[in-house]
């Protein structure tokens, strides 16, 4: 579903070339326990979709699905790159929210897309310490690329980073942070304030 004016394409997360971080993936390798994981995420996923809710509600249960599954806080950590050191002590859990409820904000904000009946597993690599899983959430006619980059976590998985509609959120969220905080020359004010947004979405 083409949405060219929503809050991704308006906040700089699409329209630039996705290049790997992590150097070149192996050759397909099956991980029965990876792919499990990560179709039970998205078993959680349609089924907040496919409820057709929309609003705060929808945007909360999304939150905590994401804070159940995926670093958040190490996607922010990575995002904000050279400028993590800078981030005000007293301001961090404040930060960390707001990097949740942002990435929550997009999930239900594009939901139609999450829409399916089942999670098609196409293929599972290594890439580094990372197992990185192609699938394809499927129904209603539509059929939506998701690529999951898994950790090791215990004696499981954590999502580490998640690529919907071609783009890695790791790196689209460093893009975003790195443009406005060069901007501002370092002050966080701008960056809070438009994370703030998401609560408008």
């Amino acid at each position: 579903m083409d949405r060219g004016n929503g809050p991704l394409t308006r906040r700089g997360f699409c329209g630039f070339a996705v290049v790997a971080l992590f150097g070149l993936a192996t050759p397909a390798v099956a991980n029965p326990a990876a792919e499990a994981y990560v179709t039970g995420i998205a078993d959680e996923v349609m089924q907040l979709a496919n409820k057709g809710k929309k609003g705060p509600g929808l945007k909360s249960q999304f939150a905590a699905l994401l804070n159940r599954y995926i670093n958040l806080k190490g996607i922010a950590d990575y995002a904000l790159g050279p400028y993590v050191k800078k981030l005000p002590a007293g301001q961090r859990t404040e930060f960390y929210n707001l990097v949740n409820n942002y990435a929550a904000a997009l999930f239900a904000y594009y939901v139609e897309d999450f829409r399916g009946t089942k999670l098609d597993i196409i293929s599972t690599s290594k890439q580094g310490k990372f197992t990185v899983i192609q699938s394809a959430i499927t129904g209603g006619g539509g059929r939506e690329q998701v690529k999951w980059r898994l950790v090791p976590s215990g004696s499981g998985f954590r999502v580490a980073d998640v690529n919907v509609k071609g783009v890695w959120l790791t790196i689209s969220m460093k893009d975003r942070f790195s443009k406005v905080l060069k901007a501002s020359k370092g002050d966080f004010g701008p960056l809070f304030a438009e994370l703030r947004e998401a609560n408008t979405w």
